[in-house]
């Protein structure tokens, strides 16, 4: 299963590596942002190069699909060293090695995959844009999501709707007060698909989507997995990576409050 990862080069017990699996999925679960709400497609294996991406258009009263175009997957990677060293100490003492140099390759993996996919979202939603005006205002986020749903929803996209925005925007909303109201607990009312924050999203933008396989989903070709890539002296140089693909078939179902 891992043989071209080169896991058997690696003078790393299968405790090790399961430990270093472990951390990786730990670390992409509770970093990454679109894929607790964007559809996913996969894993297919390290082996898929390309997806198809199939767009559709209206026909003489009937919905078609156009001929596919395929899409190459980006390869999206960051690197970790584990020192001979500390393999050493860890043989020789109860302390195990230290993983935080996996962990922050794997949280860059992460934030690299919600930069693609959120960008990508946020791109395609360029033709569906609400105006925010004055966001320290009370009601004035509501307003603008209200808008959003309703563009959405004018387009042919049902709910649940969800939200995502960056932390530094979701405590200004949350702060929002007015005589007994929270604007917070008005803007989730209309977001009952979630809302979401990462510092990937930037402050002055909001999206906004119906998070429909049809209209947009993420093929995964290779899930994030860590390769050894060889000694760097007596060192071991890592490689957490993965493969991925946004597919945006039908824009429509995307707005973005500016």
């Amino acid at each position: 299963m891992y043989e071209f990862l080169l896991r058997e080069d690696a003078p790393f017990e299968p405790e090790l590596w399961a430990k270093i699996d472990a951390m990786v999925v730990e670390v992409i679960k509770s970093a990454i942002v679109g894929r607790r709400f964007v559809n996913m497609v996969g894993p297919l294996g390290w082996g898929t190069e390309v997806a198809p991406l199939t767009r559709f258009a209206e026909d003489e009263g009937a919905w078609v699909a156009q001929d596919a175009v395929y899409q190459p997957l980006v390869e999206i990677a960051a690197d970790a060293l584990i020192r001979g060293k500390h393999l050493a100490v860890a043989q020789a003492s109860p302390y195990s090695v230290d993983l935080g140099a996996v962990a922050l390759a794997a949280t860059q993996v992460a934030r690299e995959e919600d930069r693609l996919v959120l960008g990508g979202l946020l791109e395609a939603g360029k033709k569906n844009v609400i105006k925010l005006g004055d966001a320290a205002e009370f009601g004035a986020t509501y307003k603008a999501a209200t808008a959003a749903v309703a563009q959405i929803a004018n387009n042919g996209f049902d709910g649940p709707y969800t939200m995502v925005l960056n932390p530094s925007r979701f405590a200004q909303i949350a702060g929002l007060m007015h005589q007994g109201y929270q604007e917070l607990k008005m803007v989730e009312q209309l977001m009952r698909g979630g809302i979401f924050q990462t510092n990937v999203m930037p402050a002055d933008r909001i999206l906004v989507v119906s998070a429909k396989s049809w209209a947009f989903d993420m093929v995964v070709g290779q899930d994030a997995v860590t390769a050894w890539l060889g000694n760097n002296g007596l060192d071991h140089q890592l490689r957490v990576f993965e493969t991925v693909l946004l597919r945006v078939k039908l824009p429509g179902a995307i707005a973005v409050i500016n």
